[in-house]
């Protein structure tokens, strides 16, 4: 289901008469964005538009993930309705089915990951004009510390105004080749140009050919410009909470089976069977899914003796580790869901 069919079927339901209230976190994942993005933002309030509808408080890079939920009514009675508090509805009156929420999100976070989610996606980028000379543009770069400059007519210029770019290596070639020292002369248009709701899965064979790609918004002007480094970053800033996952999983893995031994794990195991094809061992194959379940039994949390802490808590905590977990697991071939 796409972020636009996530919208309409909650007009569907105020065309019947139903109040609809939505957390902030799940309208972004039914879009395939996590982080509240420019592109992200754009992207969701085309749509509202297209559908007519609107949402109290509007969706902008401020809106709340949480509390309060955001409501949302059809823009034809926007007057009549106007703006109302998480007060004047509270969340019991809301036709929302929790469990039905949940699984349509979850299948919307392992469907992409957006190219705008890296933060160089989303972030100005210098340009210079076509018929600049070529000292202007190496100046540019040489201050900013830019290896390339974006070729285009005027800022946040849109696809179809952008020329290319202007690099190291294309002066290098142009030189070479006795062009005249201006950037029309020394750009480089083979660069790929992308949208910001692209998969970012095909970015990693681009980059292997190109230095950069150019994302643009779904009105189709400039809003980033990514480099292989851009996406080494972002990795790496990923590698740290990988590694406390995985830190986690042992620690919890090795937990169950001391205190409630291989065989009630095994008795899990059979009232939860594999998928077809998959075979994994007790306690140490447990995805975090499997752990969530085994420890938000009350007798198995009973004889884990965490005394000190309280169950629902570890649990949420257990269960947002998962779909952070899942997000991520996007990049990995896998024969077997995560969690």
């Amino acid at each position: 289901m796409s972020g636009r069919d996530y919208l309409a079927a909650i007009k569907a339901e105020l065309v019947a008469g139903r109040n609809q209230h939505r957390m902030g976190e799940r309208i972004l994942a039914a879009f395939g964005y996590v982080r509240r993005r420019r592109a992200a933002i754009d992207e969701i309030n085309a749509a509202l538009v297209e559908l007519g509808l609107r949402a109290s408080p509007s969706i902008s890079q401020e809106v709340p993930l949480r509390s309060p939920r955001i409501r949302f009514f059809l823009a034809s009675e926007e007057a009549a309705v106007g703006p109302q508090t998480e007060q004047e509805t509270p969340e019991s009156d809301s036709s929302e089915e929790p469990e039905q929420e949940s699984d349509l999100v979850d299948a919307t976070l392992v469907s992409s990951f957006r190219i705008a989610e890296l933060t160089a996606a989303d972030k100005p980028v210098q340009w210079i004009s076509p018929n600049a000379a070529l000292a202007e543009a190496y100046t540019l770069m040489a201050l900013n510390k830019y290896s390339q400059l974006v070729v285009a007519s005027s800022a946040r210029p849109r696809q179809q105004d952008i020329k290319g770019i202007v690099s190291y290596q294309s002066i290098t070639k142009a030189l070479l080749a006795g062009r005249p020292p201006e950037v029309r002369e020394c750009m480089d248009d083979s660069v790929p140009v992308l949208r910001s709701d692209a998969d970012l899965k095909g970015v990693v064979p681009l980059l292997s050919v190109h230095d950069v790609v150019l994302v643009v918004g779904p009105d189709r002007r400039l809003q980033g410009i990514v480099t292989a480094w851009d996406l080494a970053e972002e990795f790496a800033q990923l590698a740290d909470p990988f590694k406390r996952i995985g830190e986690v999983e042992a620690r919890l893995r090795a937990l169950l089976k001391k205190r409630l031994g291989t065989q009630r794990v095994g008795q899990f195991l059979s009232d939860h069977p594999a998928g077809e094809g998959e075979q994994r061992e007790p306690s140490d194959e447990l995805t975090i899914g499997d752990l969530q379940r085994l420890i938000e039994n009350s007798d198995n949390w009973s004889e884990l003796g965490l005394v000190a802490l309280d169950k629902g808590a570890f649990v949420a905590a257990l269960d947002r580790m998962r779909t952070f977990r899942n997000r991520l697991m996007h990049f990995r071939t896998s024969s077997r869901p995560s969690g």
